[in-house]
């Protein structure tokens, strides 16, 4: 008896040499799923980009393809040339301690070393989200600058985002002049220019407050994006092209300015809002809607 079990512990187990006709029906899930996109794992910051089919890509038409200055602001013969719960109080650049320009320095820096700068940089070029010359302009990118602060502060909570009131301060900020980071574009490593003053000039004091009495949003906004695209314009070199503008940190000082602008007119002016519906009411990427978009105390923050 001992014996049969000592063989039988050895013997090789028996194989049957063909497909068993039941084998599909024992098959299971071994519950494998693609993971999220690597370039855009944050859902919070970069919105549909990080699910496994980001928004199509559309490129921007040759001629919307570079911010253009208002025609008064045009300084010919220049060419736009395309290039490859919390709560914060935005204060004035020209307000910042030493201190507070460093810390916003090196959480700019430790941003684009951690590859998370290039993805929000893309996520602009892309015209799929009609974010220029259109009603979704102001909202959209109010949007935008809060996932910037908000990747900001994950590197250092004290850091908010500056506004340059370029109308007032008619200079490129001196603390910013000699940093030219290179940030790691879909479509390569991008080192910001820049070519100050050369193609245009800055909108004054009183273009901007011109703007209070205008009464309908629409007639606003566009006046707004006008002067916008001429403070492109001005900095020039990566800041004129669709594209490379945010890599340029002054690219997020000067929207600030200008979500400023809108944030006082909408205090003067309550009621007028974007006239969006349907999915053009949509921040995409992100799921904020329009009407999400009208408190910036709701968002969490004010401006200093």
């Amino acid at each position: 008896m001992a014996e049969q079990e000592q063989e039988s512990r050895y013997r090789r187990p028996t194989y049957l040499p063909y497909r068993r006709t039941d084998y599909e029906a024992e098959r299971h899930e071994h519950g494998y799923h693609e993971p999220p996109s690597q370039r855009y794992p944050n859902r919070r910051i970069y919105g549909a980009y990080a699910t496994e089919e980001p928004p199509p890509y559309v490129p921007h038409p040759y001629d919307h393809s570079c911010f253009k200055p208002r025609e008064e602001d045009y300084k010919p013969p220049a060419e736009c040339e395309p290039t490859d719960a919390r709560r914060c109080a935005r204060p004035n650049q020209r307000a910042l301690t030493s201190d507070q320009q460093t810390r916003f320095l090196n959480a700019f820096t430790q941003l684009n070393n951690m590859s998370a700068l290039g993805p929000l940089v893309d996520i602009h070029s892309n015209s799929v989200h009609q974010m220029h010359n259109h009603p979704r302009f102001l909202p959209w990118h109010r949007i935008y600058l809060l996932r910037l602060e908000e990747l900001l502060q994950m590197v250092d909570p004290t850091v908010c985002l500056p506004y340059w009131n370029s109308s007032v301060d008619q200079a490129f900020p001196a603390w910013l002049s000699t940093f030219t980071p290179t940030v790691n574009l879909m479509t390569g490593p991008h080192t910001v220019t820049r070519n100050v003053g050369a193609f245009a000039t800055l909108p004054d004091a009183a273009a901007v407050a011109a703007l209070q009495g205008i009464g309908s949003f629409n007639t606003f906004a566009n006046a707004l994006e006008g002067i916008h695209d001429s403070g492109h314009v001005w900095v020039g070199g990566s800041m004129m092209s669709v594209p490379t503008a945010p890599c340029d940190p002054i690219f997020w000082m000067h929207h600030a300015e200008i979500d400023r602008i809108w944030s006082e007119w909408q205090v003067a002016n309550p009621g007028q809002n974007p006239p969006l519906a349907g999915p053009a009411a949509v921040m995409d990427p992100w799921t904020e809607t329009e009407p999400d978009t009208r408190d910036i105390t709701a968002l969490g923050y004010s401006y200093v």
